[in-house]
């Protein structure tokens, strides 16, 4: 001032109200989520890049066989089931729908029945199961959700067909209702399949005889499969712990068809079963069907009772 005083500004600040008060994103947190987002994106596309493969891959070998035009695989000479299992591994997609197209459904009398006398030693036949090339991208994809998803952490191990009987009776614990033969997944009773023998039984599905979609007028290519559809075991209500897997579980569908591979023997020299391998085509009702299915094979092989069996109920 004029007098040599000092003066003190006092500044006063208003306390802003907290529906106008703005909050600045963090920029570290901004990019984490733009990352994220564009990762999940990039996944989504190359997904359905990979699922459109695959469609225009089966519509193509279906025209092909359709126009007459003579299939490019031929099915090789087998000795051993064991042989089967090596050939189909190896075997890119493509190769293996053709091979389907040239193989018939078995005949549902014909499988190869599990033993369900537990006094009896001898525990009759299981099908081991092995998931087959379904492209570079979806191959792992479909290995996830069949040894992580599928059995909630157990691996997959096959397949399992009880003997129909001739019980009229509509209960879902028959095992023969109106011609239908029921069968159930094996899975592993721990998180790896090496650890023991012990294996749990469950994904209970139908069997029964239909008219394919992968089918051709060319008589090499058959106009059946046998069908499993899990949607009739699928009734539980959705449970609060898993509210979607019962209804994803309910539109899977595999079609089946013996691979011909006559008078095969095991190690023993014995004489296999007719329908020893079996080669199928696995889907999602809701995932473009059998146009996106994936290949898979099943071996029968013969059981004794040492192998723990349980039954359980998966979500």
């Amino acid at each position: 001032t004029a007098h040599g005083q000092k003066s003190i500004s006092i500044c006063t600040f208003k306390k802003p109200h907290l529906h106008t008060m703005i909050i600045a994103p963090q920029p570290m947190a901004v990019a984490a989520a733009t990352v994220a987002t564009a990762a999940v994106g990039a996944a989504v596309l190359v997904l359905s890049a990979a699922v459109a493969s695959n469609v225009y891959e089966t519509r193509s070998i279906l025209m092909r066989a359709k126009s007459s035009l003579q299939l490019q695989s031929s099915l090789p000479c087998w000795k051993t089931s064991d042989d089967v299992v090596a050939d189909l591994k190896g075997m890119r997609r493509s190769e293996l729908l053709e091979m389907f197209l040239r193989c018939e459904p078995p005949s549902l009398s014909d499988l190869a029945f599990s033993e369900e006398d537990d006094a009896a030693e001898d525990g009759g036949w299981r099908y081991d199961g092995y998931l087959l090339d379904n492209g570079p991208i979806l191959t792992p994809v479909t290995g996830f959700i069949t040894n992580r998803l599928f059995g909630r952490g157990r691996p997959w191990l096959g397949k399992a067909y009880s003997k129909p009987t001739t019980a009229a009776s509509a209960s879902s614990s028959s095992n023969f209702v109106g011609g239908v033969v029921i069968g159930k997944n094996r899975f592993s009773s721990s998180s790896s399949s090496s650890e023991n023998n012990d294996e749990l039984l469950d994904r209970t599905f139908d069997c029964t005889i239909d008219a394919s979609v992968l089918s051709s007028p060319d008589a090499a290519a058959s106009s059946s499969s046998m069908f499993q559809r899990y949607a009739p075991h699928c009734h539980c209500p959705v449970s609060l712990r898993s509210p979607i897997m019962p209804l994803v579980w309910r539109g899977m569908v595999d079609e089946l068809r013996v691979v011909d591979a006559k008078q095969l023997v095991d190690a023993g020299g014995k004489e296999q079963h007719e329908t020893k391998v079996l080669l199928g085509m696995g889907y999602f009702a809701w995932s473009l069907g059998v146009w996106n299915a994936a290949p898979f094979c099943l071996v029968a092989r013969r059981v004794m009772r040492h192998r723990m069996e349980k039954s359980c109920k998966i979500d």
